[in-house]
């Protein structure tokens, strides 16, 4: 019987106690060479259940052993060596584990470099620098053919490149028949030009969304919610790639607000919505020129050419009576405020 066995069977107390019958017991067997249970119950008065009971404690306990000569005889051993006998394999199993903690402690211990390491290798990548037009276009395409579930683009700026739209149907198109889900935003006015029209007509008829706004968010694409593309200011060659869970969830809320601002693109010309358009960019223009843009600014902010942006500022200028851009700027401002009495 092991140590942690031993129970009320075995001696009808905790392994390490022992009951008044057990006690008396022990004191006879080391009162005389040795004993049968025969004897021991008669001189004690112990009745065999009780005896059979204390027998088996002290032996558990180490306390009693058998005659190697004759099995039914017992002979007492002294507290220190059964002790001894008893507490060695516990204490052997206590050293192990002492040893194995330290052993383990000291493996992780010599990792807290290794991972310090690697947290800051991932947050040096979790926003990446791109600074070949090549490499971008490549990562783009990678990110394209590994997308999942949904893939969102901002593309503003008008008019997009017809050699830029073709290269990009046939990565559009292997996700399209993936069947991710697809959301493109535009500006107004890429709704003038037919080779943009196409490829947003071409995009719908598999499934994808397209939408337009006067202004609204940078040049980026989200892919899976996961890692983001957006362009860097000043250079449209170069691009960052984002994977930062917390910036791409903010990337993804504003391409939400940007998506529910914007309008549908249409199939086909509709006077209707072509008017509602040229007044939705004459606002966007109203607007700029209230922050003080010039035309060359508010060209590239609404993805127009610059004539057409002077046309539509000398027709505001013209509603508004003004002699100059300063004084344009001023009665818009007026305007937004609602103390202007035109």
């Amino acid at each position: 019987m092991e140590y942690g066995e031993l129970g009320a069977e075995g001696g009808g107390g905790p392994a390490g106690e022992l009951t008044p019958d057990g006690l008396r017991l022990y004191e006879y067997a080391a009162a005389v060479p040795s004993f049968t249970p025969t004897e021991a119950g008669d001189a004690l008065g112990l009745a065999r259940p009780e005896l059979a009971r204390a027998l088996e404690h002290l032996e558990a306990l180490r306390l009693l052993r058998r005659d190697a000569d004759e099995a039914c005889r017992y002979a007492v051993v002294s507290p220190e060596f059964a002790a001894g006998q008893l507490l060695w394999p516990m204490e052997r199993r206590i050293r192990q584990q002492s040893e194995d903690v330290e052993r383990i402690r000291t493996t992780f211990a010599a990792l807290g470099p290794c991972y310090q390491n690697g947290r800051q290798g991932r947050q040096r990548a979790e926003v990446e620098v791109l600074t070949d037009l090549e490499d971008v276009r490549r990562l783009i395409d990678g990110l394209a053919d590994n997308c999942r579930t949904e893939a969102l683009h901002v593309q503003p700026g008008g008019a997009r490149d017809p050699e830029a739209l073709l290269k990009a149907r046939a990565s559009m198109g292997r996700l399209l028949e993936r069947g991710v889900s697809s959301r493109s935003i535009y500006q107004h006015p890429a709704r003038y030009s037919q080779h943009t029209v196409e490829f947003a007509e071409w995009m719908m008829e598999r499934g994808a969304q397209v939408r337009t706004l006067a202004d609204g968010p940078d040049r980026m694409l989200i892919y899976d919610r996961k890692v983001a593309v957006v362009s860097v200011q000043g250079n449209s060659a170069h691009a960052l790639v984002v994977y930062e869970p917390n910036l791409v969830a903010f990337m993804v809320s504003s391409f939400e607000t940007a998506w529910r601002a914007a309008a549908p693109f249409p199939v086909g010309f509709d006077r209707e919505w072509a008017k509602q358009i040229s007044d939705d960019l004459r606002q966007s223009i109203v607007r700029l020129l209230a922050e003080g843009l010039d035309d060359k600014s508010i060209a590239r902010r609404l993805g127009m050419s610059m004539r057409t942006v002077q046309r539509h500022v000398a027709e505001i200028m013209r509603t508004l009576d003004a002699k100059s851009r300063f004084q344009t700027g001023y009665l818009v401002g007026l305007d937004e405020v609602g103390i202007s009495d035109r």
